[in-house]
C-alpha cells in the first residue's frame, strides 16, 4: 500500500492500533478492513478505507495478517445522532512498524 505521506505540519502523530485482519469488504466507493484487536478481551474494530487504497491492500494483505493501522477519526451529525468513523491512512506490517 502506499505509504501515507503527511502534508500537514500542524499535526504530527496519529492514531494507531496492532491487530489481525479479520475481514476485508470491498465497496463501489469506500471499502473497509476489520481487525481483532486486544489481548484476554478481543473485541472487532472496522475502518473505512477508500477504494484505490483497498485495491492496493487487498493485493498485498490477506484476512489473518498482522498489521498496525494509521487512522484518524471523523464525526458527522445526522438524523438525530452522531456517527463516528475511522478512517485509515496506512496499514503497515507488523515487521515494519517504525
Amino acid at each position: 500500500m502506499t505509504r501515507f505521506v503527511n502534508k500537514n505540519d500542524r499535526q504530527l502523530y496519529f492514531n494507531q492500533i496492532k491487530g489481525v485482519i479479520e475481514e476485508l469488504n470491498e465497496g463501489e466507493n469506500f471499502c473497509s478492513i476489520t481487525l481483532k484487536v486486544g489481548h484476554e478481551n478481543t473485541r472487532l474494530v472496522n475502518f473505512t478505507i477508500k477504494k484505490p487504497y483497498f485495491d492496493e491492500l487487498s493485493k498485498a494483505k490477506k484476512i489473518g495478517d498482522k498489521v498496525t493501522v494509521r487512522f484518524y477519526l471523523s464525526s458527522k451529525y445526522k438524523n438525530n445522532r452522531w456517527y463516528t468513523m475511522a478512517n485509515v491512512l496506512d496499514v503497515l506490517t507488523e515487521e515494519c512498524i517504525d
